[in-house]
């Protein structure tokens, strides 16, 4: 009977996550559109099998500073099974500009999560143009700062944070932690 209870509570918890994601990413949709970032061709969403069949089909080569080139699928295999997963998919009309992935941290005994980690991030390659070029790690970041309010969590994260982007990072607010001379990641306050 016990094993019934932690099943429908996990689902549960798997619905609940979902409807915060899909309010996170109709938040951030309204928000990149009233700021002038996007048009409303502009759609986020879980990554799903058409975004990875779209990103087989289009993502071609890799970004010429050598950054990204994943393989989307094995990471979202990877991901960790629990509700609070943040698999983005960010769309311009049909064109699959961008993907992310990340997490909340374990809730703790207040109830709160601590930390939404985004692990990674990754714009398409090009050519051909991409139509939100410049904004999608923007949009990522938003995503995850509504999802992180609507968890409690209160900081984001980004881990393995790429060095040719620590000043770009630093214009949408946040610090960087060292290791020596190693970024180890980047964090900024969640809004509330």
């Amino acid at each position: 009977m016990r094993e019934r209870a932690v099943v429908e509570s996990y689902k549960e918890a798997k619905a609940r996550h979902r409807a915060w994601r899909v309010a996170a990413y109709a938040a951030t949709r309204a928000g990149a559109i009233a700021a002038g970032i996007a048009d409303p061709a502009l759609y986020l969403a879980d990554i799903d099998d058409t975004a990875l069949e779209t990103w087989r089909a289009t993502w071609v080569g890799s970004h010429p500073s050598g950054a990204g080139d994943w393989n989307w699928p094995a990471l979202v295999e990877a991901q960790p099974r629990k509700a609070a997963v943040l698999p983005i998919a960010i769309w311009s009309g049909a064109d699959l500009c961008g993907l992310a992935l990340g997490h909340a941290s374990r809730r703790r005994a207040s109830g709160e999560r601590h930390t939404i980690t985004l692990t990674y991030v990754e714009r398409r390659p090009v050519p051909p143009a991409v139509p939100l070029r410049g904004s999608v790690i923007a949009l990522a970041v938003a995503a995850a700062q509504n999802y992180g309010s609507m968890v409690s969590a209160r900081r984001l994260r980004l881990r393995y944070p790429d060095r040719a982007l620590l000043g770009y990072y630093g214009k949408l607010g946040f610090e960087v932690a060292w290791k020596g001379n190693k970024a180890v990641y980047c964090e900024q306050e969640i809004r509330r």
